[in-house]
């Protein structure tokens, strides 16, 4: 296994050798390398590899052991062992020439996937001026450096006029105001309308599994009435447009939720981290852990609009994001219903 780390320590002299030291000890194995210096602290970014056995939470824990803080861990392959200046190289040849657009090359090469592991904070958020006035922006669980923030607006620069370099247009939703409320055994046909009207990849960022059958009354009378604990939905003019499942399980409280893909990315994501949050610390959680599909970045910037910190981890091929709710944002449920 070979992953990425990226974490920030104190700037003195001897950190990366007594880092080195540390990866030795272990047995992992550096294969890459880049220091980002920022004054009194310094962000490095690793590639490394570890003996057969090691999880991503090892290797997270063996960088804090070292003195690494905002330890980041994500899986990667051997691409990621290329240099970045010749990545860089590449990725202008595959928007002049092979037309790909360049907020999707900057994207990938600034390392925007979510982690495997992070203690997360909220996303950082790069503006870079497009020649024709507009903005590309681009997000990362994890803070920019002033060099890669350089390197992303030179790589715009020599990438201008290219096909791909347009900005992009969002369709706005409609302008009702989505309200959150306790969904009740009256909204079953509203959920299985919601349902129907989810793209697969939403359906399998929910559910973790493709499904294979078209989501029936029976099927979704416990997504809103469950046994263990409360179903929320966002209702926007006559239609269910979101839903979550908080549920409690020998005392460990989780959330799903899924959004209409014609509502993703909005802020129907945060209203319902809030409300479920809240319905936890009131029933006595002190964490609650959000479960989504590998590929789904879209909850986990939902918790950082939220106001929360949190941990995320990968088990079994979903994304566990634990958040602690004794300190949880005041005034972060401002919804009816």
């Amino acid at each position: 296994m070979m992953w990425r780390v990226r974490t920030t320590f104190v700037d003195r002299p001897g950190i990366l050798a007594e880092t080195a030291l540390a990866c030795g000890a272990a047995d992992v194995n550096i294969l890459g390398m880049q220091v980002f210096a920022m004054g009194e602290r310094v962000t490095d970014v690793f590639v490394v590899s570890a003996p057969e056995g090691w999880t991503d939470l090892d290797i997270a824990h063996l960088f804090e052991s070292a003195g690494g803080s905002q330890v980041s861990v994500t899986r990667v392959d051997q691409g990621a062992t290329v240099d970045s200046a010749t990545r860089y190289l590449q990725g202008v040849r595959e928007v002049l020439e092979d037309g790909r657009d360049v907020a999707d090359v900057l994207a990938e090469l600034l390392e925007t996937e979510p982690p495997d592991v992070a203690d997360y904070a909220g996303h950082d958020v790069l503006e870079l001026p497009r020649r024709n006035g507009a903005a590309l922006s681009i997000s990362r669980a994890g803070p920019f450096t002033p060099i890669e923030k350089g390197r992303a607006q030179a790589f715009l620069a020599l990438t201008r006029g290219a096909a791909g370099a347009t900005a992009r247009v969002t369709t706005l939703p409609s302008s009702q105001v989505p309200v959150v409320r306790q969904a009740s055994l009256s909204d079953v046909e509203a959920v299985v309308g919601l349902h129907d009207r989810c793209s697969d990849k939403t359906l399998f960022d929910r559910y973790q599994v493709p499904l294979q059958l078209p989501m029936t009354a029976r099927m979704t009378r416990r997504l809103v009435a469950p046994d263990n604990g409360v179903a929320l939905v966002v209702q926007q003019g006559s239609e269910v447009v979101a839903h979550g499942l908080l549920e409690e399980l020998e005392g460990i409280w989780t959330f799903r939720l899924l959004i209409q893909d014609t509502h993703i990315g909005g802020n129907l994501e945060t209203l319902l981290v809030r409300r479920a949050a809240s319905h936890a610390r009131d029933s006595g959680a002190e964490r609650l852990t959000l479960i989504t599909a590998e590929s789904n970045d879209k909850l986990l910037r939902a918790v950082g609009n939220a106001g929360f910190m949190a941990r995320i981890e990968r088990r079994d091929g979903s994304v566990h994001i634990s958040v602690p709710l004794g300190s949880m944002p005041l005034g972060a449920v401002h919804t009816s219903g």
